[in-house]
């Protein structure tokens, strides 16, 4: 029931315009043949006119709200509760409603995301993506919905977690393939296939590092870091890349001007950047041993979001990116893109960027990934966001923007 009433209706003519539609060439042809003039030419339907508009948009409204209760999950559940044990004395109960609120907000998005999850599925698979994609999505979507139902009553194994980290990252590299095509949706779509390619190389670092402990081989050890450090790398780029896409597509464009270019430097990224610094010298500060409660704070928190294996890479710019990411997800939430959507799914796959072998963090990553492969083909929902955008900001910079037409009749 829910996923009928998430998608849109077939586009059509209603049945009782059929027949005025159906009149309305000989009646309007009619004077034109009595004056002499010629009769009007058969209108030709374009192909595109009898397709179903994109199954998608829909779906893709429900991206930011999920992606709120994910930054919710992450900072109270993932972070704040973990860092509040044995921090103070006397904080105990506030470390336990920190707690149960991040498991509540945590079990409303996995509720959440398996609903959406499938509704993108069933959108992906009606919608104009290449039929490889549609399969991909089809495939490793299922297969991590199944997991995540199975790890909501036991523990997920090894293998089972390390298969859908493989299948969500995969689904991200062939979305964000697709999506570089579209102006619009590259930088997001960048940021996309930078998270799919550090999980893949995370998870063979993860690998490796199994077998040099079974082994004891100091070869694979030396190996596993470099591999680390690699993944490590892409997952810095893909951070910055999302920073980048904050800024772009904000100004006011006419539809027939050139595509928005991202710019390195933006008063958002300026923002996420500065906020970023101050959470990491803060972190840093909170190491000794006269920090206060709120730097050892920090310093807990960001230890939570390091990736594992530990690349050889200084534990400032660890923290930096760690800090840079939350920083970003926040901010693509309250200031989206003009596509709300595509705010949504910058936030879920950096909530997933350095954990996708963790069930929900695969789940997130596979819908980042469906709703950046849906809005790329989504360009009528891009423009309508766009013009009413433009028409919020037209009406509020009139000098009479919010004031009741007392004559009764329509300007202009």
């Amino acid at each position: 029931m829910l996923l009928n009433n998430i998608d849109l209706p077939p586009e059509g003519h209603p049945p009782s315009a059929a027949p005025d539609a159906a009149a309305s060439p000989d009646a309007a042809a009619a004077p034109r043949r009595e004056e002499g003039g010629e009769p009007p030419p058969t209108e030709r339907r374009s192909s595109a006119a009898g397709r179903p508009p994109l199954a998608g948009l829909p779906v893709l409204a429900l991206i930011r709200p999920l992606a709120v209760l994910a930054l919710l999950a992450m900072l109270l559940g993932r972070m704040v509760a973990p860092a509040m044990v044995g921090l103070a004395v006397g904080i105990e109960r506030a470390a336990h409603t920190i707690e149960l609120a991040g498991a509540g907000a945590s079990q409303l998005f996995a509720i959440g995301a398996i609903v959406v999850a499938m509704a993108l599925i069933n959108a992906v698979v009606r919608s104009r993506v290449p039929y490889a994609l549609r399969i991909a999505a089809i495939v490793a979507g299922s297969f991590v919905i199944l997991v995540v139902l199975h790890a909501t009553v036991q523990r997920v194994p090894d293998l089972s977690a390390a298969l859908i980290g493989v299948s969500a990252a995969i689904l991200a590299l062939g979305s964000a393939w697709e999506a570089l095509r579209v102006p619009f949706v590259r930088p997001v779509a960048a940021a996309l296939g930078l998270v799919g390619a550090s999980a893949l190389v995370r998870l063979a670092a993860v690998l490796l590092a199994v077998w040099a402990n079974d082994s004891g081989s100091k070869t694979l050890a030396g190996a596993t870091s470099s591999v680390a450090t690699a993944a490590f790398a892409l997952d810095a780029l893909a951070v910055l890349a999302a920073t980048v896409a904050l800024g772009v597509g904000r100004e006011a464009r006419p539809r027939e001007a050139e595509a928005p270019r991202p710019r390195l430097v933006s008063p958002l990224s300026l923002v996420a950047l500065a906020s970023a610094l101050f959470a990491t010298r803060a972190a840093l500060a909170g190491a000794v041993d006269d920090a206060s409660m709120v730097e050892a704070l920090f310093r807990r928190a960001l230890d939570r979001l390091l990736t594992r294996p530990a690349p050889v890479v200084p534990l400032s710019i660890q923290l930096f990116v760690a800090a840079l990411s939350v920083v970003v997800v926040a901010l693509a939430l309250v200031a989206p893109p003009r596509l709300p959507a595509l705010g949504g799914a910058l936030a879920l796959l950096l909530v997933a960027r350095s954990a996708p072998e963790v069930p929900l963090g695969a789940l997130s990553l596979v819908i980042a990934a469906l709703c950046v492969a849906l809005a790329s083909r989504d360009e009528r929902g891009f423009w309508a966001a766009m013009l009413a955008t433009e028409r919020e900001r037209t009406s509020s910079a009139l000098p009479g923007a919010g004031k009741p037409d007392i004559t009764g009749g329509a300007s202009g």
